[in-house]
């Protein structure tokens, strides 16, 4: 079943009104009829199952026929990537990514060497579309935080419990497969394109950071953030089956 994100003031008691690019997308891009049965998560938990009454390209009415609160395990690892800002549309590459590999937060970093400076326009607005999409193909009900555009030293990691830095000169220390015997939240950071400048790594072990390696070949810095993000969802358990997925049974082959 098709899902869409449920924007505040979009729901007037059973009836959802939708405008703009999300009845768009519904109505042109993937021609849905009136009588479709479509789902709506308003990022809050709450799904509501509904039947559209009304399509037209600019305007969208579903009534709600069934509400149900998603049930979203808490990780007791929740992972914050602070990410120095990559060039290009490597940083729009990395909200959806992060998004479906169930990050909990985003923070968008300028180091030292970061070319891109998070000055374009409304950057914020659609790195925030990026997510809701990914959200919705996901099928993720509480949307990802992500933060302003933050200078590496005004980082918040006060509640932080395991703190790590991904840095291309560290030799011996990788990322760490215990994390869960320590339950609490991760914050790792990962460098821009053109490494660590030394006022970085002093800044991050100001901070208590443990640098860590990803190994010996050369990563492209999306790559290098997605590597480390799997694994660590991995120790997680986010990427593992949750337990009552042994019940269904397996997908037939198409």
């Amino acid at each position: 079943m098709r899902r869409f994100f449920l924007a505040p003031g979009c729901l007037a008691g059973t009836s959802i009104t939708l405008a703009g690019p999300e009845a768009r997308h519904l109505a042109v891009v993937l021609r849905l009829g009136p009588g479709a049965a479509v789902e709506f998560f308003d990022g809050l938990g709450q799904v509501y199952t509904a039947e559209l009454t009304a399509v037209g390209k600019h305007q969208v009415v579903a009534t709600v026929t069934a509400i149900y609160q998603a049930t979203v395990a808490q990780s007791p690892l929740p992972l914050t990537v602070a990410q120095a800002l990559l060039k290009g549309k490597k940083m729009d590459l990395l909200i959806q990514k992060a998004t479906e590999l169930g990050v909990h937060a985003f923070v968008p970093i300028i180091s030292k060497h970061c070319e891109n400076h998070g000055q374009r326009d409304n950057q914020h607005e659609r790195w925030q579309r990026i997510m809701i999409e990914a959200c919705k193909q996901c099928q993720r009900t509480e949307p990802m935080q992500i933060q302003p555009v933050t200078a590496l030293a005004d980082l918040d990691c006060r509640n932080v419990v395991h703190r790590l830095a991904a840095w291309e000169g560290e030799r011996s220390q990788g990322l760490p497969a215990d994390l869960g015997a320590r339950p609490g939240p991760i914050c790792l950071f990962l460098g821009p394109e053109g490494g660590l400048h030394v006022d970085d790594l002093r800044l991050l072990r100001e901070q208590q950071f443990t640098t860590v390696s990803l190994g010996r070949l050369i990563l492209r810095g999306e790559t290098a953030t997605l590597a480390a993000i799997a694994i660590l969802q991995y120790q997680a358990g986010t990427l593992r089956p949750a337990p009552d997925m042994a019940a269904l049974p397996p997908a037939e082959a198409s």
